[in-house]
């Protein structure tokens, strides 16, 4: 059976200065918060709201371990997602929206292209 996590994905969870805020991940069943991705040893497939800098090294080794990591086309569809069904914005709530998406909502990220990501952003 494929261990499939949904994840709201917080900019400061690991390495965030000041506040920190956890990952929130959606298994299907329950909302796990989490600080660190790689904490989800036994996940297969990562589906994320979004990619920030902070995560790269988290995404990296996640991709490295032959984790298969998708991340959402269009954030658009979640906010959608979240007026339709007459929702609070919430990390927790988001972390379950991800999961009514259609897989085709995604899309996979591969390591060069989070390899070119952590190049350009040196460049910065």
């Amino acid at each position: 059976m494929t261990r499939i996590y949904y994840i709201d994905v917080s900019r400061t969870a690991a390495n965030g200065k000041g506040r920190q805020k956890l990952h929130y991940a959606f298994n299907g069943l329950k909302i796990i918060k989490i600080r660190k991705l790689t904490r989800l040893r036994n996940a297969d497939e990562i589906y994320v709201d979004s990619l920030f800098p902070e995560n790269y090294d988290e995404i990296q080794e996640l991709l490295e371990r032959g984790v298969k990591v998708y991340i959402l086309k269009d954030l658009r569809v979640l906010k959608k997602l979240r007026l339709q069904n007459n929702l609070r914005k919430s990390d927790e709530v988001d972390a379950q929206l991800l999961s009514m998406i259609p897989r085709d909502g995604f899309r996979p990220l591969t390591v060069e292209e989070l390899e070119f990501k952590m190049k350009m952003k040196h460049f910065n």
